[in-house]
């Protein structure tokens, strides 16, 4: 007698005592749950989404309300739990799957039905990708601005070709010679920065990403894009003065600076007067600046103009100008008010000390010391002169220089000042 089967029961065959004899063996089917595991997408690369689901079916009938757990690494990294719907079908998504090949094991924990379910597993191999670096790619635009005329500059940050939003990104002239200022992307994973400064020629502009929250490695990663400026056609004179809000007779330094093509213009002496007269003449140095200080400007609002007298430059400089409104506040004392303040990025620039800025206030008790806070935390301190002016340059993290405002605080009066990135 031959089988083909085996059982554990015994198996009986009627016949005459010799011959063939022949008997009827059913074997059935054992009700044990079976659970088959899939992944999606076939092939992530490293901290890229995937979606993988368990397929758990008693008897080829799908088991719902079954709780199923999903783990790789021999178990030591958890993927999360899911319950099966009505086709039987459980799932999770997870960016935890590093590089190389997972075995990833989905294990019925609970079940209510008639197979034996509890402790069943199915398992996948997921081979997971390299990931990679992310890409900053750079325009600009006009494209062909010229010297002083505004450009904007964006950088677009992206990983494994997804855009990165909230990554901090500072925008520079090669070795970062010339600082544009810096931006966050948008969730396009875009930054853009508008700057005036570039000078006439072939500028290099690199972006560099600081911060950023991805999966990818981002901090460090930059790109790069060169700007033609063409020159500019005719002088320009720009006029600045400082401290920004004296009282009257206090000194005022009023300087113009020159430039042709964007250019600094060396040598050119400049008149400066105001509505109350003459307030003297300076020469440009190397810096195309020229500076007079005087104490001649009443308590009001003065117009100073600064006048090209003469400039040896292949631009038309002579009879240029340029002006600034000084408001001068009377000798009243005992008023706290903070002066604007900017900032300038630190290059390289690190969170915590990702820019510095000098701030500065009238009006302070002599010999009192004034505060200065950004966002609530001390910036840094200063003792205010026999003028009660006060000033100190301190470090702002990146959070602190996306602030508008700073507090200057002095004998339990505060005063608040505005923030803002230096554009010159």
């Amino acid at each position: 007698m031959t089988f083909t089967a085996t059982t554990t029961a015994p198996v009986v065959v009627a016949g005459a005592t010799s011959g063939a004899a022949s008997a009827t063996l059913t074997i059935t089917a054992a009700t044990n749950c079976v659970v088959t595991v899939t992944s999606s997408p076939a092939n992530p690369t490293a901290g890229q989404p995937v979606t993988l689901t368990a397929t758990v079916t008693c008897d080829g009938t799908p088991v719902p309300g079954a709780v199923v757990v999903f783990t790789a690494a021999g178990g030591s990294l958890a993927l999360g739990v899911g319950t099966t719907n009505a086709s039987g079908q459980a799932s999770v998504t997870t960016s935890a799957l590093p590089a190389g090949s997972s075995l990833v094991t989905a294990l019925v924990v609970s079940a209510s039905t008639t197979c034996t379910c509890v402790g069943v597993s199915g398992t996948v191999t997921v081979n997971v990708g390299a990931a990679t670096n992310c890409v900053v790619t750079v325009t600009s635009t006009p494209a062909n601005p010229t010297a002083g005329q505004p450009v904007s500059v964006t950088a677009t940050v992206t990983c494994n070709g997804v855009a990165v939003p909230g990554a901090v990104v500072v925008f520079a002239t090669s070795g970062g010679a010339l600082q544009l200022g810096f931006g966050t992307t948008d969730a396009s994973g875009q930054a853009t920065v508008t700057s005036s400064l570039l000078p006439a020629g072939a500028n290099v502009v690199t972006a560099t990403v600081v911060s950023a929250s991805t999966t990818c490695n981002c901090v460090g990663v930059s790109g790069t894009a060169t700007v033609n400026v063409g020159a500019a056609t005719n002088c320009v004179v720009t006029v600045t003065s400082t401290p920004a809000y004296p009282t009257a007779g206090q000194p005022v330094t009023v300087t113009a600076t020159v430039t042709c093509n964007g250019a600094p213009v060396v040598g050119a002496a400049v008149l400066f007067t105001s509505t109350s007269g003459a307030l003297g003449v300076g020469v440009t140095g190397v810096t195309g600046q020229a500076s007079v200080t005087t104490s001649a400007l009443p308590a009001g609002s003065n117009v100073v103009t600064a006048t090209v007298l003469s400039a040896g430059t292949t631009c038309n400089c002579t009879g240029v100008s340029g002006t600034a409104t000084v408001n001068v506040g009377p000798v009243t004392g005992g008023r706290l008010t903070a002066q604007p303040a900017c900032y300038v990025l630190n290059f390289p620039p690190v969170p915590w000390a990702f820019a510095h800025a000098t701030f500065s206030a009238s009006g302070a008790t002599p010999g009192s010391t004034v505060t200065f806070s950004v966002m609530g935390s001390t910036v840094c301190t200063a003792v205010a002169d026999a003028s009660g002016n006060a000033s100190c340059t301190g470090n702002l993290t990146v959070t602190q220089a996306l602030a508008s405002t700073y507090t200057a605080s002095s004998g339990g009066v505060t005063a608040t000042g505005s923030l803002g990135h230096c554009v010159n």
